[in-house]
């Protein structure tokens, strides 16, 4: 996982959620952390559990290859108090996000268009479920990743693949949707991929966004 700290209150029950937000360290997510994951994992195709300690020591020799440096963002809004005391509140923070996040009218668009497809592939849920667990699929995206504090997505198309973060910081009181994607840095600088690349980020901000939106007392800070 991305943060030291969804690790360390990982097995967090209801009863003490709000002491483990209280406890939270800042900081946890970022950029980096989300490009190490996607590459020791090859873009949570792979269980790190699983991989021998040989092979993950030659993944982690290619963080530091420059020339091997995948494609990645990451995006925050802080969010109101009151929506920040909601999540909270919640014995699974992650959950929420996910279902504010796909459930939004910012991403019903695309939701219209992939539904279809994996009604007729039978391989993939198209409802929404009410709690993300490891291995549920729902559409494009497969759970990877869980804690509290964080949900992250695997998701393939043809030779294209990457995973997706969705995390909520509650010290900082922000939200965070974030990417990794298998397009090396060095390919961003043609033409073409520099557009695919500008719209990607504008819908990108757009989706979290929306995500926001759902939460309950959405008014969100300066």
């Amino acid at each position: 996982m991305i943060s030291s700290y969804c690790r360390r209150f990982a097995s967090t029950s209801a009863s003490n959620s709000a002491a483990w937000a209280r406890n939270t360290l800042p900081g946890g997510f970022t950029s980096d952390g989300l490009k190490n994951y996607g590459l020791l994992s090859n873009y949570g195709q792979e269980s790190l559990e699983q991989l021998k300690s040989r092979e993950v020591r030659r993944r982690r020799r290619q963080l530091d290859d420059e020339t091997n440096q995948p494609y990645v963002d990451l995006f925050s809004k802080r969010i109101s108090d009151e929506c920040s005391d909601h999540l909270k509140s919640q014995e699974s923070p992650s959950d929420s996000l996910a279902r504010a996040f796909f459930g939004s009218k910012h991403f019903m668009p695309e939701r219209i268009i992939l539904t279809p497809i994996h009604l007729l592939s039978g391989e993939s849920s198209t409802s929404i479920p009410s709690s993300f667990r490891l291995k549920d699929r729902f559409l494009q995206w497969t759970v990877v990743s869980k804690s509290p504090l964080e949900l992250i997505f695997s998701w393939q198309v043809t030779n294209v693949k990457g995973v997706t973060m969705l995390a909520f910081d509650p010290a900082l009181q922000k939200v965070y949707h974030g990417n990794c994607i298998n397009i090396k840095e060095e390919a961003l600088d043609k033409p073409l991929a520099a557009i695919g690349i500008r719209l990607h980020k504008v819908y990108a901000e757009f989706l979290l966004a929306g995500m926001v939106s759902e939460l309950p007392s959405t008014k969100t800070n300066i």
